[in-house]
């Protein structure tokens, strides 16, 4: 998971979210898929707040982005 870009785990997640909701799948596969589908959310979770972090720590205190030469 950790080599993966966030826009795979996203997608990844999105399969999963849309094979859950068809309810095709058998309750050992269900509980399966909606563990990986835990996992996978809150590594997008963990790489939007590090994004966040950057970008928060590049602006001014008003939100603007400084002037750099």
């Amino acid at each position: 998971m950790q080599n993966k870009k966030f826009e795979e785990l996203l997608k990844e997640l999105n399969d999963i979210v849309e094979s859950l909701e068809k309810g095709e799948l058998s309750l050992e596969e269900s509980v399966e898929k909606y563990q990986t589908g835990l996992l996978l959310s809150a590594e997008c979770r963990k790489r939007l707040d590090e994004a966040k972090e950057v970008v928060v720590k590049k602006m001014t205190p008003n939100g603007e982005v400084p002037f750099q030469n």
